[in-house]
């Protein structure tokens, strides 16, 4: 399943933290709303995001489909659009307490 990372350079090193772990069908609706450039089989650095941290979306060997390539993406958009978007995806697969799903 792809992999959104977070990345901020200060924080963790250049490193990106995972933040949410996708079905495809979530990928597809994100990348509709959100555009990415293709940053190639490594991890992408603060010098190809931005200053303020950036998104990275990940897609392994085992998962790819569609037009993806195997490798990172680098979101061209901000990382708090992208967090309301996760925040709602998470949402809609978790419902409150009491509640069944179908409700």
């Amino acid at each position: 399943m792809p992999n959104i990372y977070y990345c901020n350079g200060l924080a963790n090193n250049g490193l990106g933290i995972l933040r949410a772990i996708l079905s495809w069908e979530e990928s597809r609706d994100l990348l509709k709303l959100c555009s990415v450039q293709y940053a190639g089989l490594q991890f992408p650095t603060m010098a190809q995001g931005r200053a303020s941290g950036f998104a990275v979306l990940r897609i392994l060997d085992e998962e790819r489909a569609d037009k993806w390539q195997v490798g990172f993406y680098s979101f061209d958009g901000e990382i708090l659009h992208i967090e309301e978007w996760v925040q709602t995806c998470v949402r809609s697969r978790n419902p409150p307490p009491g509640r069944k799903l179908g409700n």
